[in-house]
């Protein structure tokens, strides 16, 4: 057997040896023939004719021999390839245009193959991770914020913690921002306080040292920390030895108990609810220590959770549970008043990461699927036209003996090698490509950074390759295995007209071209209408010449309200001193900032129009000067003046949202409403702004009460935005910004800058994202449709040429004979336009929930995109037209 194989390779690797040794062997069998016949009694002409014709041919036994190899299949597609690759050289132009064309689709493709791999496809770094899951809280029906998850109280999750028996783990967390001193300039870490199942519930492992043991999660003993990996290398260069070393955070020492892998960050903001803000890269974390107490009235709910499932625990039985919990949680906190405040949604990690962007994906992906169809049509009526111009060479293929099959084959291969070329190049497009969306893609695409060309793409791209190569050689291999040798040596030299079916071919790929082109025009264009509709939308506020930046203070060095008061009062007056800052202001969450706080409101004076029914509203922390600070006009009534202090009567600003719901046709001004809890007094309205939109500019703004900081509100004060209004460019002021706040804190370090300007263009970064790649691959399907109509319009006029002479000739002008090859390619586009607008009926209706302010089936989207492609396909006429006006009948006449 192993004799048999290596004699396969040497008939394949060393050809002409082992055909140099046939032929001599059958030289010898030939000799050995002829003396045999010669003993016999013949002549030598005469036992050498009867020895060949025993043979039956020399070709035909070499041919037999050949074939019992068993390499005979490799050895003729070997042959096709070259034969593939000296006719595609033989016309450099036309091979070009193929590969180029296929370059571009698939780079296209696996680029965007790419970031659905990397976000909907690749495997979590986490063990078992389809065992993770969180259990969400769900806001209570009517409250508006946006978004559906809210966080947990502290209580809430210890009896979750301990009653749970579908989650292995569970883990709370909340983020949080650590002042890191003592070590030069202080650096503001961003960090995450988790309980002690935090870790176990995500399966991750340190590198170092250990996680939180159940006695540092508690109140006196959470003063240890784990470090990133990168913080480990950067800030400590490394060191093995960390484990056990003290440092100073938040005026505070934290022993260093564990290292974390390199790569490892958990939470990703972008994966997290609107509700919940985290930062981009955590960088260190600390116990949550939850005190085990019983509930106090009015205590923050800013917890998230996280769990492992138990193992055989499925998603549909962990919620079940999470039901019941909901029913003694209730209960827990007073039955009826509680009801609706305890719903939750268990929500496996998957889902979670994916969030709301699989559906753009998919639709991106769609797009450059029809990208790549379109562009397989048009190479494909190419190669129907050129395999048309080889027919007689076909012909003579047939009558030498060379079966369908075999002419089939040899067309596919010459459709696949330029096909695999094109995959070739294709890669190194979608290389650069994926750069480019590394840099310039939004940042709140989930996992955007691990984005890259792994095995995976790579196959996708080789099976794209295969694909395309297969698809646009299928019709001229199925058109030239179906050679009628009778009638072909019939017609001589007459030149072949490629007959009836292949024209038809070409017209009908040509017809869903312009149809797909126009679902993808259509697509792009109702999307670059919400895009500019989104864009001239009013947010509430005007955001140019506006730097924002956070401030976090250390709860033991500002232990009250008090204190922290009277830093922010010195830091806003410091600010307004320094030169180019107009004014100064302080707010808990920033407009666009994509996050709100909410809670349940009092009215003293209103009724609910049913029963049962609670009142919510958005609760923002603010300073006065902040309003004329954003751009948010006061509509009617005052802001916050500096005499709204904590002895002060209580005050508020609400939104004109608020003042309509709650008071329509009303004046509220100096009406009452407070937080729900009655530990909160009541607070006078004393102004009516207008509504500033929190979470995008899709946002239609829900009731939202302003209170300054001054007087004692909830929740807690200890992390507040900044902004400053600028009288010239708002990034030369951050400098003085950072003087000024250091004047009154010199361990204060100021974080997260940028320009409210950036904030709103940072809002709309996906929908400009999606936009911008279908704007893209819309322009790139009408070019191809263009290239098509010009190739079937041109190939019909060669084709056509006697008929055109007959034309002219017999008194047709120049005007009727260009009217024939326009309306021509008119009746294909418009039949195409015809296709395609009941294609796009059906596709614009999934694509509803990404527009805005633009119906799925806007007329003047739909007449604008008919004349643009009704243009594409005259101009792409006019040439053809043009050379067809210009035929000499004699000449035509003598056209063979």
């Amino acid at each position: 057997m192993l004799s048999d194989m290596l004699f396969r390779l040497k008939s394949l690797f060393r050809r002409n040896v082992v055909e140099a040794e046939l032929a001599e062997e059958l030289h010898v069998h030939m000799d050995r023939e002829v003396e045999k016949l010669m003993q016999r009694g013949a002549t030598r002409e005469e036992a050498t004719r009867r020895a060949r014709l025993a043979f039956g041919g020399a070709d035909k036994v070499k041919e037999e021999c050949r074939e019992a190899r068993g390499v005979h299949f490799v050895e003729t597609t070997l042959q096709d390839l070259r034969y593939a690759a000296r006719t595609l050289g033989k016309n450099p132009g036309f091979t070009a245009v193929i590969v180029l064309t296929l370059a571009l689709g698939i780079g296209a493709c696996t680029a965007v193959f790419s970031i659905v791999n990397a976000v909907l496809l690749k495997p979590f770094p986490y063990p078992s991770a389809e065992r993770i899951a969180f259990p969400w809280r769900l806001a209570p029906h009517g409250m508006q914020l946006g978004y559906d998850e809210i966080p947990w109280g502290r209580s809430d999750f210890l009896l979750l913690a301990r009653e749970s028996k579908a989650f292995q783990f569970l883990g709370a967390f909340k983020g949080d921002s650590f002042n890191l001193t003592g070590a030069g300039e202080p650096v503001r870490l961003n960090g995450l306080r988790a309980s002690a199942g935090f870790f176990p519930a995500l399966g991750v492992e340190p590198i170092l040292g250990r996680t939180f043991t159940a006695a540092e999660d508690s109140s006196g003993n959470e003063h240890v920390a784990i470090l990133s990996y990168s913080l480990w290398r950067e800030q400590f260069g490394g060191d093995p030895a960390i484990i056990g070393r003290s440092v100073d955070m938040n005026a505070s020492a934290y022993t260093i108990v564990g290292v974390m892998p390199a790569g490892f960050t958990f939470p990703r903001p972008e994966e997290m609810p609107g509700g919940f803000t985290f930062e981009r890269d955590i960088r260190v974390w600390v116990p949550l220590a939850l005190p085990t107490g019983p509930p106090i009235p009015g205590e923050d709910s800013e917890l998230a959770v996280v769990g492992r499932m138990s193992p055989g625990i499925s998603v549909p039985q962990a919620q079940a549970e999470m039901n019941l919990m909901t029913k003694h949680l209730e209960d827990f906190y007073g039955g009826k008043q509680a009801v609706g405040w305890f719903d939750a949604r268990v929500t496996p990690l998957a889902r979670q990461a994916i969030g709301d962007t699989r559906r753009p994906l998919l639709l991106i992906f769609g797009a450059v699927g029809v990208v790549l169809l379109i562009a397989c049509s048009n190479i494909a009526s190419l190669v129907l036209a050129r395999s048309l111009a080889r027919h007689r060479e076909f012909t003579l293929r047939a009558a030498l003996g060379a079966g369908r099959v075999r002419v089939a084959r040899q067309l596919l291969t010459e459709s696949l090698l330029p096909a695999v070329v094109g995959g070739a190049v294709g890669i190194l497009f979608a290389e650069a490509a994926i750069h480019f969306i590394k840099v310039f893609g939004p940042a709140n695409l989930p996992r955007l950074q691990d984005v890259a060309l792994d095995f995976r793409v790579l196959a996708f791209a080789t099976g794209c390759s295969l694909f395309t190569g297969i698809l646009f050689g299928l019709a001229p291999a199925l058109g030239m295995s179906r050679i009628n040798l009778a009638e072909s040596l019939n017609q001589g030299g007459q030149r072949v007209s490629g007959g009836g079916t292949a024209s038809q071919v070409r017209k009908a790929l040509l017809v869903c071209e312009v149809a797909l082109a126009f679902v993808l025009v259509i697509a792009a264009g109702l999307l670059a209408q919400s895009f500019f509709h989104l864009l001239s939308t009013d947010p509430g506020f005007r955001a140019e010449h506006v730097l924002t930046f956070e401030l976090s203070l250390p709860e033991v060095k500002y232990p009250d309200q008090e204190h922290i008061a009277a830093l922010y009062q010195r830091a806003i007056h410091s600010l307004q001193s320094q030169p180019g800052i107009e004014s100064a202001a302080i707010v808990e969450t920033l407009p666009i900032g994509g996050a709100t706080e909410s809670t349940g409101i009092r009215i003293p004076d209103w009724t609910p129009p049913q029963s049962g029914i609670s009142s919510y509203a958005n609760y923002t922390i603010t300073s006065p000067g902040f309003f004329a600070t954003v751009g948010a006009p006061i509509l009617r009534g005052r802001e916050f003046l500096e005499s709204d202090a904590a002895t002060s009567m209580p005050v508020t600003v609400i939104n004109d949202a608020m003042a309509k719901k709650f008071w329509p046709g009303k004046d509220p001004i100096g009406k009452k409403v407070g937080p729900g809890s009655s530990k909160y007094a009541a607070a006078t309205i004393v102004g009516i702004a207008a509504d500033v939109k929190h979470l995008s500019l899709r946002e239609e703004p829900g009731p939202e009460m302003y209170v300054p900081y001054t007087q004692k509100v909830w929740p807690s004060l200890l992390t507040m935005e900044v902004v400053l209004r600028t009288r010239l460019d708002a990034a030369s002021v951050v400098a003085p910004a950072r003087i000024a706040i250091h004047s009154v804190d010199a361990d204060l370090p100021i974080t997260n800058v940028r320009t409210l300007a950036s904030m709103v263009d940072d809002s709309v970064a996906q929908p400009r994202f999606s936009m911008l790649l279908l704007g893209a691959f819309g322009g790139f399907a009408l070019i191809l449709a263009c290239i098509g109509i010009y190739g079937v319009i041109s190939y019909s006029v060669a084709q056509r040429t006697r008929e055109i002479g007959v034309r002219v000739a017999l008194g047709a002008s120049r005007l009727n004979i260009f009217g024939m090859v326009l309306g021509q390619g008119a009746r294909l586009a418009a039949l195409g336009i015809a296709v395609g607008i009941a294609a796009a009926f059906g596709v614009t209706r999934t694509m509803s929930s990404f527009l805005y302010e633009v119906g799925p089936a806007d007329p003047a989207t739909f007449a604008i995109v008919c004349a643009v492609l009704l243009g594409v396909a005259s101009i792409a006429c006019y040439i053809p037209a043009r050379r067809a006006t210009r035929v000499d009948p004699l000449v035509a006449l003598r056209h063979d």
